[in-house]
């Protein structure tokens, strides 16, 4: 087998021992650089049979899957897929896998973090200080605040044990509509409007997709209370940016925690820089020892337990039909 990982940029294979487990099934090569060019994307993958997908900057489209004839499993670092064209996937014999559960409690965890930072003036009070400045600003208890989630899957699910834990009312809006696991998690599932206009703080756990992207916009930003706070630690494009700088910038919502982002690394003349209500963090969600090891661990069991015919966590198991994968 000849193995790829094209992007792993900032790096997180180079030198790291799971890189000498891949090299039991295989030829492997690891870029530690990000492609300058699709060309230069391709040529990488040139001849792959397997790719690890490290980073969600890369990619895979129809063009790709059909220039890449001896490409079968994509093993994603991960549980996003916004980055891959599915539908080419299963059509060209693509098999593709994620890594679902790996960064849930890190990300949960760095969701509080900011909901914390960005309720209590943390990260503006530090500079404050560090420039020689006393500085107060009022902030609020997280207790008896509502907390509003988009998305009730796996990592909004411990989201909402958390928000519990700090004597939080939970309510949640989710695109699958599952009464039952609300109730099983003591939460009330209301429509998405009634969520913003209800919640504290309104904490975003939704895939990308075209159903999702831009779902907060103006006119969302608009229903929430002028005291609440908006985290983001799911995707960028979930959030028009322009839209929540004003907010912001206006006093339309207090603050806000971002972790994701439509473009990153941020651009110098994001308008998100320079507002003293907004928390900033580099999408280090899951960037912690513990999700560290899960993380690199999963896709390269993905690997071995689809090169041993036993495929798991198949985001796309159609593709398996397909007679490339006989």
């Amino acid at each position: 087998m000849k193995i790829v990982i094209p992007d792993d940029f900032p790096p997180v294979y180079e030198g790291h021992p799971e890189v000498e487990r891949l090299r039991q099934y295989g030829e492997v090569a690891v870029h530690s650089s990000k492609a300058a060019s699709v060309g230069e994307l391709l040529e990488r993958l040139k001849g792959a049979q397997i790719v690890i997908n490290v980073r969600s900057y890369t990619v895979f489209d129809a063009a790709l899957f059909a220039a890449c004839p001896e490409l079968r499993l994509v093993s994603i670092l991960g549980t996003g897929t916004d980055n891959v064209d599915m539908t080419a996937a299963s059509a060209n014999g693509v098999l593709v896998t994620n890594t679902p559960g790996a960064s849930t409690v890190s990300v949960a965890e760095l969701t509080f973090a900011l909901m914390l930072a960005a309720a209590r003036h943390i990260a503006l009070a530090d500079r404050k200080v560090r420039e020689g400045e006393w500085y107060h600003a009022l902030g609020f208890e997280l207790r008896g605040k509502t907390l509003g989630l988009l998305g009730l899957g796996t990592i909004g699910q411990e989201v909402a044990r958390l928000g519990q834990a700090f004597g939080m009312r939970v309510v949640a809006w989710s695109i699958t509509h599952d009464p039952e696991r609300a109730r099983s998690l003591g939460v009330d599932l209301l429509d998405r409007d009634e969520v913003l206009r209800q919640a504290d703080i309104v904490s975003l756990h939704l895939r990308a997709s075209p159903q999702t992207t831009g779902i907060i916009g103006e006119r969302e930003l608009g229903l929430m209370k002028p005291s609440a706070i908006l985290v983001n630690t799911a995707r960028g494009v979930l959030v028009d940016e322009a839209a929540l700088a004003r907010a912001l910038r206006t006093g339309r919502i207090a603050g806000a925690g971002v972790d994701a982002y439509p473009q990153e690394p941020l651009p110098a003349d994001s308008p998100l820089r320079g507002l003293d209500n907004l928390v900033l963090s580099p999408h280090v969600g899951w960037v912690t020892n513990e999700a560290s090891v899960r993380l690199t661990a999963m896709p390269v069991d993905n690997v071995a337990a689809y090169i041993a015919g036993k495929p798991q966590y198949a985001v796309n198991p159609e593709a398996l039909k397909h007679p490339k994968q006989k």
